[in-house]
Formats: C-alpha cells, sequence, structure tokens
C-alpha cells in the first residue's frame, strides 16, 4: 500500500473511524443501509461470496448472518484482517474468512470460484486503469450468473480545483459514475443497475460530525488538538463537498453473463 493508505487503514485510524460510522464499518455502516444494499442481490444460502477491502468486516458477518452465505474477506491492510481475526474468534456467526491480500495479485481469484464479489468504498483508491484491470480479473473470478454490488465514492457533476487536490491529496481517484458503468461493461458484466444513494453516505457523516462534538473528550483520549481540528475539518470538508454535488456516492449492480 502507499503511505497514504498504511496511514489511513492503521489499526488506530481504523478503530477511530469505526467509532464514526458504527461497529465493523469504515464507511456508512447503519443496518439499513446494509439492507437496501444487499436487497439488490439475490443472497441465498450456499453461495460463496468475497468482499473485496473488507475492512474490519461488518459487511462479511451480516452477509454470514442473514443468508447463511459463505463469505471470504479481503483486504490489503494487515491491521484491519488482524482486528477481524480477534473479533471473529468470539463471535458466534459461522461461514467467514478473513485474509490479508492484494486484490490485484491475490491467488485467491481462480477462476469460476465465487457466486457474488461485494465491495464497498475501496475503488476510489484504485486508479482508472488499475480498476479496468482488477474488473477483469473479477470477472474471470465470478462463476457464471455471478453478481456484483459495489459501493464507491465518484466524482459529482460540479467542478471543484480544490476537490480535485483534496482527492489527489487523499489517494483517492475520483471519476464519474458513468465511466464506472463503461468499465464494468467492458469487462464483460451486464444487467448493471446503478444509483446515487449521497444521501446515505451524508446522514452517515453527519451522524460521525456529531459524535466528534459531542462526544470530544472521549476522542481527545487518543488525540492531539491539532489531530482532532483536522479529523473534524475533514469531516466538514466531506460533508460540503457532499451537499456541494462535488462527491457522490454510488451504488452499482451487475451480473456476469
Amino acid at each position: 500500500m502507499s503511505a497514504v493508505m498504511d496511514e489511513r487503514y492503521s489499526r488506530k485510524v481504523a478503530l477511530r473511524h469505526e467509532r464514526l460510522y458504527g461497529h465493523g464499518y469504515q464507511g456508512p455502516g447503519s443496518e439499513a443501509v446494509f439492507d437496501r444494499l444487499a436487497a439488490r442481490l439475490d443472497l441465498r444460502q450456499g453461495l460463496s461470496v468475497l468482499d473485496v477491502g473488507s475492512g474490519l468486516g461488518g459487511d462479511c458477518l451480516r452477509l454470514a448472518e442473514k443468508f447463511g452465505v459463505a463469505v471470504v474477506g479481503l483486504d490489503a491492510a494487515p491491521d484491519m484482517t488482524g482486528i477481524c481475526l480477534e473479533r471473529y474468534r468470539n463471535s458466534p456467526i459461522k461461514g467467514v474468512t478473513f485474509t490479508t491480500g492484494d486484490v490485484r495479485t491475490t491467488a485467491l481469484l481462480e477462476p469460476a470460484s465465487f457466486d457474488v464479489v461485494w465491495t464497498r468504498d475501496c475503488g476510489a483508491f484504485w486508479s482508472e486503469q488499475e480498476k479496468a484491470d482488477i474488473w477483469g480479473r473479477l470477472h474471470q473470478a465470478l462463476r457464471p450468473d455471478g453478481q456484483v454490488l459495489i459501493t464507491d465514492y465518484c466524482k459529482g457533476p460540479a467542478e471543484s480545483t480544490e476537490f480535485d487536490n483534496i482527492m489527489d491529496a487523499w489517494g483517492q481517484h475520483m471519476m464519474l459514475p458513468s465511466r464506472y458503468i463503461e468499465i464494468l461493461t467492458a469487462a464483460g458484466f451486464t444487467d448493471i443497475v446503478l444509483s446515487d444513494r449521497t444521501e446515505d453516505l451524508l446522514n452517515s457523516m453527519l451522524e460521525g460530525r456529531e459524535l466528534l462534538l459531542t462526544q470530544k473528550e472521549l476522542f481527545m483520549q487518543d488525540l492531539s488538538s491539532a489531530e482532532y481540528d483536522n479529523l473534524l475539518d475533514r469531516w466538514n470538508k466531506k460533508i460540503g463537498f457532499a451537499r456541494d454535488g462535488l462527491l457522490v456516492w454510488t451504488v452499482l449492480a451487475a451480473r456476469r453473463p
């Protein structure tokens, strides 16, 4: 991973962001949001799911518990996988495996080895060419009639040099949602359905900011004043970008024919 990614997904930062998004999550993690996403797929007992960028494992556990699917959580951050393994040892939920690896190179992606690819919010860290290459690999890893669920941060219709510069500094590669459809189509996916769910992202970030403000003393237990101010500033910037139409939280569902 890059230095930006190493820091962003270190144990300390991941657990801090989990306080803002909810247990097991690094992005919108309410059960209502999960249920709306899961409803876009035909999930049923016996299917095998690959969660790419599984983070702190929130979706992996919900998928296994609610639908009886077997889930492999793949994440490039060793700290993330470590936390999941620590927690899962004490979980009554069965059928989940966590592993550290890079989707670009992992040997997990054998041909026709999964029924579902599920990925939440990690694609923004891949360049446009990496997205094309990765979705080509994932297409091959799916069985015929395999399903895909993606959430990701995309560029909205508005223009802002400040937004572009900040996304570059954060290591995120923004593109229009329509370009995502083109990449998935070129990789061989069909039945692609795109939805703008920025409302869910905005609601989650507003709840997180409220926690930052009302539980400041708790956050200050492991943050300096400068770190706290930087975290609050980052949250305010993301809220502003979403409200101004610069940042779009995109949901896509697709199939491998």
